[in-house]
């Protein structure tokens, strides 16, 4: 090889190099500001950005606007709203949820943003980039996942602070989104569990929410504390009687609640019984 095509290589080498990588992007449905945070956070004031699409398809889902995005979403700006155009650049997202909880949230010490969905861990690019920019503006980052991407969440892990992750029992689930694999044979088991750890070993705190719906059974629950069993020490679970929605028009019954609760407990669980405050309060 002659030195000037050695050259002229070397040059466009550090040419593609110093060209800046696109700024990540994810369909939005809307920011807002509530009180219905998860786990030990239901109450607290936040901010929340859901990300549109999921490739689960919960029985007990409530926020089926979540599978697909409008081609402008809502920023909900106390008594008005503003709409910008899908998808959005993370680093444009992160001023839009400083924005929400600067207007709803003035003088908060602890300012905190949920990203939640849909499923944002589809994006693993932009929870990355929206949780660096929302951490240098001050604002904490929680994110609510399914959990079922180990390796999703092992590309943005660094920027979460605290996880919301989900224990999702069989007989809550249909049938995945159109093109989305299958559940694994086995369950969802080994992947929360997965999950759990990575974020344990990035230092977030983590809360494991499972959704209770009349058709769980024991077995279900009972193999969820096992999986669970090994981060017991260092997580909070969330036991959550599902809001009767759509395909899941019955909410788990006390005397099963309270037997699925007292496995929790002798399982050696920090538990909490929590159902969505919001609903129940009527709000966003």
């Amino acid at each position: 090889m002659d030195l000037k095509r050695a050259l002229r290589e070397l040059q466009g080498d550090a040419g593609r190099a110093a060209k800046p990588e696109p700024a990540a992007r994810a369909p939005l449905v809307e920011i807002f500001h509530s009180i219905q945070g998860e786990g030990r956070f239901v109450g607290v004031p936040m901010t929340f950005v859901r990300a549109a699409t999921c490739p689960l398809r919960c029985r007990y889902c409530d926020t089926p606007d979540s599978y697909a995005a409008p081609g402008r979403f809502p920023v909900r700006l106390g008594v008005r709203d503003q709409h910008e155009p899908n998808p959005v650049a993370a680093d444009r997202a992160a001023d839009l949820a400083r924005l929400v909880a600067a207007t709803c949230e003035p003088g908060s010490r602890t300012p905190r943003v949920s990203l939640t969905g849909g499923e944002p861990l589809v994006f693993p690019q932009f929870v990355r980039e929206f949780g660096r920019a929302v951490r240098q503006k001050g604002l904490r980052l929680h994110l609510e996942t399914a959990a079922i991407d180990p390796a999703a969440l092992g590309a943005c892990i660094d920027q979460v602070d605290h996880l919301s992750a989900d224990y999702k029992l069989p007989e809550t689930l249909g049938p995945p989104a159109p093109g989305a694999p299958p559940a694994p044979s086995a369950g969802y088991g080994e992947v929360h569990r997965q999950c759990v750890e990575t974020a344990l070993r990035r230092g977030a705190t983590v809360d494991v929410k499972i959704v209770l719906t009349a058709e769980v059974t024991d077995q279900s629950v009972e193999r969820a504390l096992a999986d669970l069993a090994g981060c017991r020490d260092r997580i909070v679970l969330v036991l959550q009687p599902a809001t009767p929605f759509g395909a899941a028009p019955r909410s788990v019954a006390r005397p099963e609640l309270e037997r699925f609760l007292a496995a929790a407990l002798r399982g050696g669980f920090d538990v909490r019984v929590l159902p969505q405050v919001h609903k129940a309060l009527r709000l966003p």
